[in-house]
């Protein structure tokens, strides 16, 4: 039998808005906001120059329920010139891009194949002769907690097999919501070829065979989807699987810790955090957090510096641009080396563990279930950038000093 090749992504998340990352120059921040349309630019080249039979993408395509005309017109764009090259694609709506939310809709071309909120299977003949079916569903709203996998059926007739689920695997730590959730014997209960996996955006091959993958998001979004992002490229035999990963991201996410030990002055400090972050070995442009670190023999001058920001903007007006840039993009003071202000009781150090390491973005997320109550949303306000902050920061002081709040 033929193999087929096709090309897995997920999480594909246009038109990230980067919250949070505003401070940045104009120069910088447009690069970054248009990130996610670059990397998927890079996926669709990567899938013409590999002649792939079909790709597929398991859920999340836009990163807003409300998704912009913007952003689906360069989706489309991309999707066009995959049917130039007779290539198929297969999508599935994800919880962040579900059916049920408001999109202007736009005339996909016919490679495209768009699974409905229930369970269905599509069924594709490759151009050397290979039978591929292909069962998923997609998202009709943002939330679906029950099992669905239960809907997939078992022992379809086919060549080739692939089973697509935007969901989560019960033994998977993850910060996402537990949506769709399944065991990976579940899934080889129903003796598919392939599990096109979505949701995780760390990638993660949990099982081999049949291979069962999270193939993660193809840009990291914020600080804490540090690496490489990208797709699999997938040659399937009945008997075996090559897994190829393939980075597309446009940039990278990095953190570095710098040590301070022994740094008295401002221009010290300055130049050691330029130093350290100029001789750091990546490929690619990146964005990096500076963890500070031993740096008790800092003057409170100097921390005041660190915790206002003026130490950031003097270290990004001095940034350069260009191949394998380096943008920093925030620093923070280890707060290992401050547990004494927090007491010993460790959950208290791990709350605030959390807080402080709470980006806007994961703020955002942690109040969408408020925001989306039926009976609340009506009357509740976005909050700003500025306005999150404060009431992380307030809600810091409150666990710290509870006596305040009386």
């Amino acid at each position: 039998m033929e193999k087929i090749r096709f090309i897995h992504c997920a999480d594909l998340h246009l038109d990230s808005p980067f919250i949070g990352l505003k401070h940045l120059p104009a120069e910088i921040f447009d690069r970054i906001q248009n990130s996610t349309f670059a990397a998927f630019e890079k996926l669709v080249k990567e899938a013409i120059h590999h002649r792939i039979d079909f790709m597929i993408i398991s859920g999340d395509l836009f990163d807003e329920e409300d998704r912009s005309i913007r952003a689906q017109a360069k989706l489309l764009k991309q999707f066009k010139l995959l049917d130039e090259s007779g290539i198929p694609v297969y999508v599935i709506h994800g919880n962040h891009d579900h059916l049920g939310s408001f999109r202007l809709k736009l005339d996909m071309p016919g490679n495209v194949h768009i699974f409905d909120m229930e369970t269905e299977v599509k069924e594709l003949v490759t151009k050397r002769g290979a039978t591929v079916k292909l069962a998923g569903f997609s998202y009709g709203t943002r939330h679906i907690r029950e099992r669905r996998i239960t809907d997939y059926p078992r022992h379809i007739e086919a060549d080739y097999v692939i089973g697509l689920l935007h969901g989560s695997e019960g033994s998977v730590h993850s910060t996402h919501e537990h949506y769709a959730p399944f065991t990976i014997n579940e899934l080889k209960e129903k003796a598919y070829h392939y599990w096109a996996l979505g949701h995780i955006h760390q990638r993660q091959i949990l099982n081999t065979e049949p291979p069962i993958v999270y193939p993660g998001n193809i840009q990291g979004r914020h600080r804490k989807e540090t690496g490489e992002k990208g797709c699999y490229l997938v040659d399937l035999h009945q008997q075996d699987a090559v897994l190829e990963f393939i980075p597309t991201q446009d940039i990278l996410w990095e953190k570095i810790e710098v040590s301070l030990s022994g740094i008295e002055r401002f221009g010290e400090m300055f130049q050691k955090i330029m130093k350290e972050t100029e001789a750091y070995e990546v490929s690619g442009d990146c964005l990096l957090q500076i963890d500070l670190v031993d740096y008790h023999d800092l003057s409170s001058d100097m921390i005041h510096a660190v915790e206002t920001g003026d130490l950031l903007q003097a270290l990004q007006a001095d940034m350069l641009t260009g191949e394998n840039s380096r943008w920093i993009h925030s620093i923070k003071l280890s707060r290992l080396e401050q547990v004494e202000l927090e007491g010993n009781d460790p959950f208290i150090r791990d709350v605030m563990h959390s807080l402080r390491e709470m980006s806007i973005e994961e703020g955002v997320e942690a109040l969408a279930e408020l925001y989306e109550h039926p009976s609340l949303y009506r009357y509740i306000e976005a909050l700003t950038e500025v306005e999150l902050r404060h009431l992380i920061q307030d809600s810091a002081d409150l666990i710290l000093h509870p006596k305040r709040g009386q």
